[in-house]
């Protein structure tokens, strides 16, 4: 039987590292204007209209410049920051002070144990197509889970991420039995290279997880770890090197199998499960 599973080692290779002071298009780098994510909120009930609760740890993916990451930090969370890029997080780093952590990595690799966070949060991350879709299964090993956002452009979708934010919201909540929700709100806040306050809709996608969830991400990204570069699977003799049962073991690439759909087709491979 051959089965689609998200391709790991492809899905780990970023496009492009963003640098600080530029963008990126299909042309190349290019210089920017302004050194700022594209908004940054101001707003005094900032945590109750995004559903975050004072005090709270909150993982920061795809951090970017680090604005929406001071605004939660000022608002009262422990914040740790992490982007993919060394040139943006040594920028945030010099500029930015506060955060608990400043954290170089691919998000699909954080956070690397259960509970250790309350949520993952990120404003208008890429990838969701690619390693997004991991990130947010590494949420559900959070004590609540993750959330994603976007500035609601009057309609304009983000370049499409409105549906793709959905789909992966509704996929990873359906595979590993969570509760979802998708909010539109408005929040006071700043528009890139603005200097004044706005009442502007965005939309908090949110992914809550539960115990049952937690234990099932964990023997996912254990088991899509570990078959990174096979290209055959015995299901007994993989069973029995993970210390598992050969039905986990099953049941577990069938829900791969399930999110491979998420990702395009360049980040997704054919394994044979004999």
């Amino acid at each position: 039987m051959k089965i689609i599973i998200p391709d790991l080692n492809k899905i780990l290779k970023p496009r492009f590292l963003h640098k600080p002071g530029f963008g990126f298009s299909s042309r190349g780098w290019f210089k920017v204007n302004s050194w700022e994510q594209e908004t940054t909120p101001v707003d005094q009930r900032l945590l109750d209209k995004i559903g975050i609760t004072k005090g709270d740890k909150i993982l920061i993916i795809a951090g970017y410049y680090g604005d929406w990451a001071c605004s939660l930090k000022k608002a009262g969370c422990k914040v740790d920051y992490s982007d993919v890029s060394p040139g943006i997080v040594k920028w945030v780093i010099n500029n930015k002070k506060g955060f608990g952590k400043y954290i170089c990595s691919s998000y699909e690799l954080i956070p690397r144990k259960a509970k250790e966070y309350d949520w993952t949060f990120t404003f208008e991350a890429c990838g969701a197509k690619q390693g997004l879709p991991i990130a947010f299964m590494r949420a559900l090993l959070n004590n609540k889970g993750g959330k994603l956002t976007i500035y609601y452009k009057l309609g304009k979708h983000m370049g499409g991420k409105t549906k793709s934010y959905y789909l992966l919201i509704k996929t990873l909540a359906k595979v590993y039995d969570t509760d979802f929700s998708i909010k539109k709100i408005k929040l006071k806040a700043k528009i890139r290279g603005r200097y004044q306050i706005l009442t502007l809709p965005h939309v908090i996608f949110t992914i809550k997880t539960n115990n049952n969830a937690r234990e099932n991400v964990s023997l996912d990204l254990r088991v899509l770890e570990y078959i990174k570069n096979k290209k055959t699977i015995n299901l007994e003799k993989q069973a029995t090197t993970l210390r598992i049962k050969e039905s986990n073991l099953q049941t577990s690439l069938n829900r791969l199998k399930k999110i491979s759909k998420l990702n395009g087709k360049r980040y997704k491979r054919q394994i044979e499960i004999k």
